[in-house]
């Protein structure tokens, strides 16, 4: 599977979501809108969610998308932090 993953916007750095990045999947399918989270000291990635309130009131939310194997969250993980390093050092993607 190849991933590319482009930063689309780098945030305050005292907010927890650090940037946002779209994510081209074998250049056939694109995800956009991945957050890169970081929490003390440790960085994870937060994929695209929907929130709602079902009928008791209760605010609900889940994964509008995600991985289903271990291997493939871990490959599209590796290739956000890769992009968010390198515009963190170069000040762009590329």
């Amino acid at each position: 599977m190849e991933i590319k993953a482009e930063i689309k916007q780098v945030m305050d750095g005292s907010k927890l979501t650090k940037a946002y990045a779209d994510v081209l999947i074998d250049n056939s399918i694109v995800i956009h809108g991945i957050r890169v989270v970081e929490k003390e000291g440790s960085k994870h990635i937060s994929m695209p969610s929907e929130k709602w309130t079902d009928k008791t009131g209760e605010e609900k939310r889940r994964d509008v998308v995600h991985p289903i194997s271990s291997s493939a969250r871990k490959q599209l993980q590796d290739a956000v932090f890769d992009a968010y390093e390198k515009h963190l050092l170069n000040g762009s993607d590329h």
